[in-house]
């Protein structure tokens, strides 16, 4: 990722988080077999936010259908139950879709000029 983009290293740290929880996600939970897959991740810096969108074709999975149990204390969760919900507290808005066989997860975050 581009470090250059005007973008703080606190916000640059939650968009890591981000990809990497959905990546992460991916390539443990959406293929089933041992065939070849891909996954897609794409960046957009408009100036006042980043829009991620991942794309891959592993098993249908909306995350935003995807409930994890409230808790206020983060040494509670389960090993991979706080992926989803980093993703959520960081991000300005999560879209999803299932097109053509492929999962589309939009990410829209907010970003501060340094």
């Amino acid at each position: 990722m581009k470090r250059d983009w005007g973008v703080p290293e606190s916000e640059i740290r939650q968009i890591l988080v981000i990809i990497e929880e959905l990546f992460s996600n991916i390539v443990r939970y959406a293929f089933e077999d041992s065939l070849e897959h891909y996954v897609d991740i794409r960046i957009l810096n408009t100036g006042d936010h980043l829009e991620i969108e991942m794309i891959d074709d592993g098993i249908d999975f909306n995350p935003l259908e995807y409930q994890t149990a409230p808790s206020s204390d983060p040494v509670r969760f389960s090993a991979g139950g706080m992926g989803l919900t980093l993703i959520k507290a960081f991000a300005s808005s999560i879209s999803y879709r299932r097109t053509s066989g492929k999962n589309h997860i939009f990410i829209t975050k907010k970003v501060k000029s340094k």
